[in-house]
């Protein structure tokens, strides 16, 4: 019988969300309703600063060091799918408005940007070492993502959360497997003002959802007792050939137009919609020879649009609600 290794191994371990109803307090039903999602990564982790004082004993040895606040942080790296992706963009939006297709089996779901986003405990689990690291009261503070190329198409959750708790036991031991239907970035449009572009070659996307993290209070016990909801940003680049003076032209004039990602195979479909956008102004460099290429940079706002949201992504799978 091979020997099994001593120490906590990537590919063994599994990362659990539950969504809280309090915020900083795991649910009570979490062993029945945590999901297990699929993740590339997961820097999620608690740390709290050590700084030497300056108080003089009379000799040169340092004093015992001070301990700051601790800070819930980190990013954790995802698959973009048509399924398992909604739990996320729960957490970062909100429940969303789910109605069904027609006679088909499938469901449409449409997350805008809320005055509230809900808190969740995010575990880290070590089976192999009985240890099981959870982060409770955490929020979506940022998500990003490209899409373009030929690699594995990622989105990038960023997450501020409350406290850590380390224990030898799971809060789910028969947590909800989150489907994973793989999004390719091959299967991807953009559409510009409504139109489908050719030759954009990439397209990132940046949503700051301007959380609070600076809510240390005395008798705290150096850990944040809520996480507030600010004014949100949303911005990114688009890269494509430079064919005509169109996007320039939009940039110089400061007119307004909207930009949509769809990725769509089959029945299941992920949109991304910035209904009102302005291009920043930047002229094309002549950087060799080849292809040459414009880089031009956005900002998307809520200023009259029906969709009354910054963003509107809509979520086409089977799943009847999230």
């Amino acid at each position: 019988m091979a020997n099994t290794c001593p120490w906590g191994v990537g590919s063994k371990t599994s990362t659990l969300i539950a969504f809280e109803t309090a915020y900083g307090v795991s649910p009570t039903d979490a062993a029945t309703k945590s999901i297990r999602m699929p993740f590339n990564t997961n820097g999620v982790a608690s740390s709290q600063n050590s700084t030497a004082p300056s108080t003089i004993r009379g000799n040169r040895s340092p004093v015992e060091p001070i301990l700051g606040n601790n800070d819930v942080s980190g990013d954790i790296v995802v698959p973009v799918d048509y399924t398992a992706f909604g739990y996320w963009l729960k957490a970062a939006f909100g429940d969303p408005t789910s109605a069904k297709v027609g006679e088909t089996t499938n469901y449409k779901h449409i997350f805008k940007i809320k005055d509230s986003q809900p808190s969740l405990t995010i575990e880290k689990a070590f089976p192999g070492i009985n240890t099981y690291i959870k982060e409770h009261g955490c929020k979506v503070s940022k998500l990003s993502l490209s899409v373009g190329g030929d690699g594995e198409l990622t989105a990038t959750i960023s997450v501020m959360g409350g406290k850590e708790e380390i224990t030898t036991t799971s809060m789910a031991t028969t947590p909800v497997e989150a489907v994973l239907n793989r999004a390719q970035n091959f299967q991807a449009k953009v559409k510009i003002g409504g139109t489908i572009k050719g030759k954009i070659t990439s397209f990132g996307m940046d949503i700051d959802f301007g959380l609070d993290g600076e809510s240390y209070c005395i008798g705290g016990n150096g850990f944040r007792e809520a996480i507030c909801e600010g004014l949100a940003s949303v911005s990114g680049t688009i890269e494509a050939f430079f064919d005509s003076k169109e996007y320039i032209a939009m940039a110089e004039a400061s007119t307004e137009t909207s930009a949509e990602v769809v990725i769509s195979t089959g029945d299941f479909a992920l949109s991304i919609l910035l209904p009102e956008i302005k291009f920043a102004r930047t002229s094309p460099g002549i950087d060799g020879p080849g292809g040459i290429k414009q880089s031009l940079s956005y900002n998307a706002y809520y200023q009259d649009d029906a969709n009354a949201s910054a963003v509107v992504v809509t979520l086409t799978n089977t799943n009847t609600a999230y």
